[in-house]
Formats: C-alpha cells, structure tokens, sequence
C-alpha cells in the first residue's frame, strides 16, 4: 500500500530511516524551488536516485538530498516495490550514511557562506597533490580539466553537472589547501605551480582520453 503525506508534517531526515527496511519508490513533488525527485531504496540503501526524471550520480546525490532535507514545504509519496524503468546509475549507499552525509554538507555550506567565491570568479589549479577529503578527490577527478585552463564554479556546474553551491564549497576548500587560486581571466599569470604538476596533468589526461606519446 502507497504512503503519502507532507514534508511539513515530517522531514525527508525522519522520513528516509522508516523507509529502511523497505524496498520501493519515494517520490517527493511540489517541493518550492526544487525539480521532482525520485529515491529508490532497498534494505537500507539508496539505490538510485532520479531528479527531473534524470539519474543522479554518486558525486551528486549528496547536495540534491542535502536540498530536499532542508525543504519544509511539499509532498511525497512511497510506492512500495517501484523499481526504476528507465536508464539509472546505481550509487548504492547506506542511507544512514547519506544522511549524515547531506547533513555535514548542510553545515558545512552554512559556515562557510560568507567566505565563498562568487559563482562566477574563475579559478585555476596551481597545485596537484593526493587529498584525504574523498568527495574533494571526486571533484577533482571530474573538474580537472576545467580547472587546467580556469573556469568558474558557475562553469563547472553547468558543464559537469554539480550543483553550484557543492562546486563553490569543492572550490574554497581547494584554495585552502593551497591547490587552486583565483584569477581575473585564464591568460592571467600565477605563482609558480609546483615542479611536476604540468606532467602529472599530462599523465590525467592521456589517462582520460587513452592517447600516447
């Protein structure tokens, strides 16, 4: 049998945990400012998800919950046993997990607010380097290349399909590290990158692309 309600009555961070131990479809509409919404989940885990009736990657489902848990307006509707019909990316993660997950970047964004870039001041990578923080690696493997030449957080969500405020938070703890800077155009001159960064990136990208020498 279908539960429905409203996201006034109960939030999407009480509501995900009573799905755990069920398998279907929680579909979550009308939410404002916010495309529909579409979160397969089975055993305990969040099996794909579905926003505006596209797939949502590993990479992006952490900021589009991180939205819908904020939201106290809207309504869902949990379809037991609905799997997906169309094409989907199985991301697979623990729904616990997620949910901290989604929170800590909730709280993070909000601290760090103020401090964030314009979404449309260019940055360019000076440094490349292993980094602890996985989701910062993940960026980095899909913005790399933007980041080479410069591009602005507005750029790369466009281009890569993140949302702006995960890529502006992604590009501030970058600069922090001392990895990426900012700029006033692509041609404009920066401190000296580190000794090898220009061969590993060559290495990235014949890695990316499959071309030799």
């Amino acid at each position: 049998m279908a539960v429905f309600g409203n996201l006034e009555h109960i939030s999407l961070a009480d509501l995900l945990p009573l799905l755990a131990t069920r398998e279907g479809a929680l579909e979550l509409f009308n939410v404002p400012g916010q495309p529909n919404a579409t979160l397969y989940v089975r055993k305990g885990t969040l099996c794909c998800m579905h926003v505006a009736g596209r797939p949502v990657d590993a990479l992006q489902v952490r900021s589009a919950v991180a939205k819908l848990m904020q939201a106290r307006k809207g309504a869902f509707e949990f379809l037991p046993g609905v799997r997906p019909r169309s094409p989907s990316i199985v991301v697979g993660v623990p729904i616990q997990s997620l949910l901290v997950a989604a929170a800590t970047f909730n709280d993070e964004l909000s601290e760090a607010r103020d401090v964030l870039a314009h979404p449309d001041t260019m940055f360019r990578l000076v440094r490349m380097e292993p980094v602890e923080d996985r989701r910062i690696a993940q960026f980095l493997d899909r913005a790399r290349m933007l980041l080479v030449t410069g591009a602005s957080a507005r750029e790369i969500a466009e281009r890569v399909g993140i949302a702006l405020d995960d890529v502006r938070l992604c590009l501030h703890k970058l600069r922090r590290l001392g990895m990426a800077l900012p700029v006033r155009a692509r041609t404009e001159a920066l401190p000296p990158v580190r000794k090898g960064l220009a061969q590993r990136l060559l290495g990235a990208l014949r890695r990316r692309f499959g071309r030799g020498d």
